[in-house]
């Protein structure tokens, strides 16, 4: 059901120069520095640069403290590319560079530590992706980077865990719907990009191997609703999904049961589900009424 996700190579295109940049803003400040600017609430004076903090915090990603990676790090993030907006355009371009090698970083590897700074590189890129939406500055050629990668990372990260004891949230799979979620509202999306989209969230869910408990299942379902609410959502992607989904049921409940396919089954209904509570709960009368059509008869025929 795959189409296009993004090729390693085609990836790697796009952290040219991301090394020497990382490189130039080595750290410099230790946990009291940073736990001192939380105080702070991230505030920085008119007169302090925030990119160099910004390219230091980013190997705090990949922290196995969670309060160094969770509190600090991603919130530093929040605080100066959204709230206070403290980076120029040419700033939140350096940045996304160094984020997008953090992410694709041992991207195959499993259960290790690697997983933090590949994992909160994309939640910080999905901050980058909702400040594009606010004021624009992402060039063509950046977005559709993006919407490759995000698709990407979601279908070939292969440590799902979500919440890792002593280490905090791990949680790839809903960072990277996340990072969708935001793309999938830009005006930018290209058809053949939803649809991408909604494969790459299928692939995902089917390949898995498990049921998502840690709430990747509703994220991602906040990522398929974003595609859902665009006043040009295409409803091929979803009714191509929605006819699979019904045909594994079938074959779940006929013959010898498969606790595998039931798995996989039970994880795309999961989501499914989010999705349909939203589209349901919607008022606004947005995105195609195809849509909320197809999925609710795909719930009548998988009860």
């Amino acid at each position: 059901m795959l189409c296009r996700i993004c090729h390693p190579l085609a990836i790697a295109a796009l952290l040219i120069g991301a090394s020497a940049v990382a490189r130039a803003h080595a750290s410099s400040h230790g946990p009291a520095y940073w736990r001192s600017l939380k105080q702070q609430d991230f505030k920085l004076p008119a007169e302090t640069p925030a990119l160099p903090l910004a390219i230091e915090a980013t190997e705090l990603l990949g922290s196995t403290d969670p309060e160094l990676r969770d509190e600090i790090a991603y919130e530093a993030f929040v605080a100066w590319v959204y709230r206070d907006q403290r980076l120029a355009p040419a700033e939140l371009n350096q940045l996304r560079v160094i984020l997008v090698r953090h992410a694709v970083d041992r991207l195959g590897d499993i259960e290790d530590d690697s997983l933090f700074l590949r994992s909160f590189s994309i939640l910080v890129l999905s901050v980058l992706a909702a400040q594009d939406l606010r004021v624009p500055f992402l060039d063509a050629a950046a977005f559709n980077d993006l919407v490759d990668l995000g698709a990407h990372s979601l279908t070939e990260e292969r440590d799902l865990r979500g919440y890792v004891p002593r280490k905090g949230w791990g949680h790839a799979t809903a960072h990277c719907a996340d990072l969708l979620k935001f793309l999938a509202r830009s005006p930018r999306l290209l058809r053949d990009q939803q649809t991408l989209m909604v494969e790459a969230i299928a692939h995902r869910l089917q390949t898995a191997g498990q049921v998502f408990t840690w709430g990747e299942d509703a994220r991602l379902a906040y990522a398929l609703a974003a595609l859902a609410h665009r006043a040009d959502a295409d409803p091929s992607p979803f009714n191509a999904w929605f006819s699979a989904v019904q045909q594994q049921h079938a074959r779940v409940w006929s013959g010898k049961f498969d606790p595998s396919l039931y798995v996989s089954e039970r994880a795309q209904l999961n989501t499914l589900s989010e999705l349909a509570a939203d589209l349901e709960a919607d008022t606004t009368g947005g995105g195609t009424p195809d849509i909320r059509t197809a999925l609710r008869a795909l719930r009548a025929a998988t009860r």
